[in-house]
Order: structure tokens, then C-alpha cells, then sequence
């Protein structure tokens, strides 16, 4: 081996030693101290890209969960409303139960009118006041009409249409169809964005020519229809439904006595016979007929509504009885009409990480004010026995709409509760997948340490050695 002064080889080998043993060790000493693999991008550059990537990732998911919880938060409130609601309409209906009885006098019944009515405003003060963040929730809430929705609607020849009522509808395409075989139908169907269908179709003669009908109102010469299971409803006036051939006629006023005649029925009536007493009497004889009718004495008014059920009748000499204008409706207007709700901005929770729709939940809460579709209390009274049999039947149905509303918000909580649970797992999981990429072994790191420094103790005492080589020139030169 040849002895050199100029360049010493062995020194420059083991000085490089000693820095890459040096460098070593300070990247173990960095990584056990911070506890993390990668500190910096030279360390690991496709590493940290997809660390970066998961840690966002894992916090858009944690929002999520806080999403969950706020939202379940919001379906309880809702929820806890809507049994108080519930209660209410039972009472309602116990009230209108207790009137329907022929125990109870027309004194009684003003104090149980009083209170129905105070419920049902009650119902409405509730309504008004369940809010979340400032957000109503029971006037039409989510994807259900309210005051944020989108809403077009053709109404290009709706002739006797007075109003079309969409709280509690939700985004879609609503057409009306008129089944040509059958004048006293309307269907109303939906087709959502997902493209499902929904149809209800109502039979405005059984609807109308009974008092116990649940989805048709009758008041003066306009007609409600109501789709409570697609919230809408629609009013009608003149020109607007087709009976059936119903005849509907009045009695006005007390009379000095008379006699009516339907088709082969003949009633006769005492002088000064009051309209409740011809109400009953009518309604007695006409419930018995096959197909029924029916009579309803409407004091508010101070007349008498009688449905002879299809039967002809003949109007008094002494006018005291004339032919009401129930008998001339057309549904033909509305076939073939559409109304385009657009989506709501509310009742959309935002569960993932993304803006796609797999990240989301949406649900809807419908108008639950008296008046509202889902309710439809509008016009009840419980001041005659007549009115207030007609009232049970509909607080029925404003109950079993009540049951199924909470019965969806149930769904939602639910559907939350397990929502959360399943962010919680992918929180967990994806941490530590990221955990993986990013953390330090620190065993291996303590391994790799020692390494480091026993390496650059060896270097520093080889360089040490090499510096010294040249000397043995000198020895030569002696």
C-alpha cells in the first residue's frame, strides 16, 4: 500500500462515515422526540401527500359526527312538539266525542267549543314557537314547502280553482288526472328526483255526501281537497269538482211548518220547528236510505245542509227550502295540470366529507299548523251533534298524520344514531391507517439511535486513526 502526504484517502472515507452515522442519528433523535415518521416532506414525499390527505379526511368526518349530534338534537325538539301536538289532538278528539253525545245541551256544548278552539290555537302557538337556530321547524321544514322553497305553478285554465295549498310538499313534479270513467275522482301523482312515484287519488262523491268524509270540506259554494299524504290540498269553487249527481239543498230560518219532499220521501214539520230539530229528523231518515244522505244544521250561518244523496228534490212553495250551488262543480279543469316544487334549503344534514349526496341526509318535516295539509282542523266545530261527528273522523286522520310525521322523525334518529356510530369507526380506522404512515416505531427509532451512536463514535475514532497515517512519512525521512 503506498504512503501518501497529499491526500489522505482514509480520512475523507471515514469523515463521510462519520456524517452519514451523524445524520443517522440526528433523524433518530428528531423522530423519537416529535414521535413522528415524518417530520419534513424530504422524509417521506408520498407519505405525507397521502398523511395530509387522510388528516383532512378524518376531520371533515369529526364535523360530521358534531353534524349528527346537532341534527339529532333538531329531531328531538321536533319530535318533543309534535307528542305535545299528539296530546292535544286527543283531547280535541274526547271533546268531540263527549259533544257527538244526545246527553249533552247546546250549553254544554258552547263551553266544549270554547276549549276546542282554545287547543287548536294552542296547536298553532306551538307550531309557531318550535324553532332550532332560529329555524322553524312545524311550518314546513326541509325539502316541505316554506317560505325558502322554489315554487311554479301552471295555472293557465285552473278555472274554479280559488287555491292550491303546498305546505307540506315536497320537491317534485305534481300532475292532476281526471279518470274519464269516473267524474267524482281526482288523482294527484309525484314523481321525485329520484324518479319514485307517489298518487293519491280522492272520490269527491263519497268524500262529499258524507258527514264523516276525511279528506273533502265543504263550506258555502268551495270545496277542499285535500292529499294529506302528499301535502297538498286544493280549494275549489263554481265550476270546480263534479258531484255525482249530489243534490245538496238549505234550510233557512226557522219555519212555520211544511213539507219536504225527496224523490218518494215525504217529511213533514210542526209549525216553528227550530233547524236543529229539522236537522235531526232529516238526518234520522236519510241515514237509513241506501245509498245514506245526510243533514247538518251550520248555526254559525242559521242554515241547513242537506245531502239527499243523490235524490231529486222539490223546492217548498213557501221558499223556506232552495237548491244550494254544491251541485256544480267540474273536476276537468285540473287534469292534466302541473306544479313544480324545486328543493328546499333546509333539512339537509351534512354527514361526510364531501359534497356528494351519499354525504348527506335529508328529511322533511311538513306544516303542522291547524290549517296546515297534515292537520286539515280548518272549519271543525263541535257546537252540534252533526258537526261534531263529522270533527271525530277528522281528528283521526290529524292523529294518524301526527303519528306518521313522528313516526319519520323517529327514522331520522335513528338513521343519526347510526350515522355517528359508523364515523366513529371510520374516525378510528382511518387514524390509524395514518397512524401507520405518519407516527414513529419508537423501538425501532431507539434501535436505530444506538446504532447511530456507536457508528459515530467508530467514525470519529477512525477519522481520528487516518488523520495520523501521514505521520509514518516522517519516519522514512529520519
Amino acid at each position: 500500500m503506498p504512503i501518501r502526504i497529499a491526500t489522505n484517502l482514509s480520512s475523507i472515507n471515514a469523515q463521510r462515515h462519520l456524517g452519514i452515522s451523524n445524520a443517522s442519528f440526528s433523524q433518530s433523535l428528531e423522530r423519537i422526540s416529535s414521535g413522528l415518521r415524518i417530520n419534513q416532506s424530504a422524509d417521506d414525499v408520498a407519505g405525507l401527500s397521502v398523511s395530509q390527505g387522510m388528516r383532512g379526511e378524518i376531520r371533515g368526518i369529526v364535523e360530521g359526527v358534531r353534524n349528527a349530534e346537532a341534527g339529532t338534537n333538531l329531531v328531538q325538539q321536533a319530535e318533543g312538539a309534535l307528542n305535545e301536538i299528539n296530546a292535544i289532538l286527543l283531547r280535541m278528539r274526547d271533546l268531540a266525542v263527549t259533544s257527538s253525545n244526545a246527553t249533552i245541551n247546546d250549553g254544554n256544548r258552547g263551553g266544549i267549543e270554547a276549549e276546542f278552539n282554545q287547543l287548536s290555537s294552542e296547536i298553532d302557538r306551538i307550531v309557531l314557537s318550535t324553532a332550532y337556530n332560529g329555524e322553524n321547524l312545524l311550518t314546513g321544514f326541509g325539502n316541505t314547502v316554506s317560505k325558502d322553497v322554489e315554487v311554479s305553478t301552471v295555472f293557465d285554465g285552473f278555472s274554479g280553482v280559488k287555491n292550491v295549498d303546498l305546505s307540506g310538499a315536497v320537491p317534485g313534479t305534481y300532475i292532476f288526472s281526471d279518470d274519464d270513467n269516473d267524474d267524482n275522482q281526482i288523482s294527484l301523482s309525484v314523481t321525485h328526483s329520484d324518479g319514485t312515484v307517489q298518487s293519491q287519488t280522492i272520490d269527491i262523491g263519497s268524500m262529499l255526501d258524507r258527514h264523516g268524509g276525511q279528506n273533502m270540506v265543504a263550506t258555502g259554494t268551495t270545496l277542499v281537497a285535500n292529499f294529506d299524504r302528499l301535502g297538498v290540498s286544493v280549494t275549489l269553487m263554481g265550476e270546480g269538482i263534479d258531484s255525482g249527481g249530489m243534490y245538496t239543498t238549505s234550510v233557512k230560518n226557522a219555519v212555520p211548518g211544511g213539507t219536504l219532499i225527496i224523490e218518494d220521501i215525504v217529511v213533514d214539520f210542526e209549525p216553528n220547528t227550530s233547524l236543529d230539530k229539522i236537522a235531526g229528523d232529516l238526518n234520522n231518515i236519510l241515514q237509513d236510505l241506501n245509498p245514506p244522505g245526510s243533514a247538518v244544521f251550520l248555526p254559525d250561518i242559521g242554515e241547513v245542509r242537506i245531502d239527499t244523496g243523490g235524490r231529486e228534490v222539490n223546492e217548498s212553495p213557501i221558499g223556506f227550502l232552495g237548491l244550494s250551488n254544491l251541485n256544480k262543480y267540474i273536476d276537468g279543469s285540473l287534469d292534466g295540470k302541473k306544479i313544480l316544487v324545486g328543493e328546499g334549503k333546509g333539512g339537509v344534514l351534512q354527514v361526510g366529507t364531501s359534497g356528494d349526496s351519499n354525504d348527506r341526509i335529508s328529511f322533511s318535516i311538513g306544516d303542522l299548523r291547524s290549517s296546515g295539509s297534515l292537520l286539515n282542523l280548518g272549519g271543525l266545530s263541535v257546537a252540534n251533534i252533526q258537526s261534531a261527528r263529522f270533527t271525530i273522523a277528522r281528528v283521526d286522520q290529524a292523529i294518524y298524520n301526527v303519528a306518521r310525521q313522528r313516526g319519520d322523525l323517529g327514522a331520522v334518529q335513528n338513521r343519526l344514531q347510526y350515522t355517528s356510530s359508523n364515523l366513529g369507526s371510520a374516525i378510528e380506522n382511518i387514524t390509524a391507517a395514518e397512524s401507520v404512515i405518519r407516527d414513529a416505531d419508537i423501538a425501532q427509532e431507539v434501535s436505530e439511535l444506538t446504532r447511530s451512536q456507536i457508528l459515530t463514535q467508530a467514525a470519529q475514532s477512525m477519522v481520528a486513526q487516518a488523520n495520523s497515517l501521514p505521520r509514518t512519512a516522517l519516519e522514512l525521512l529520519r
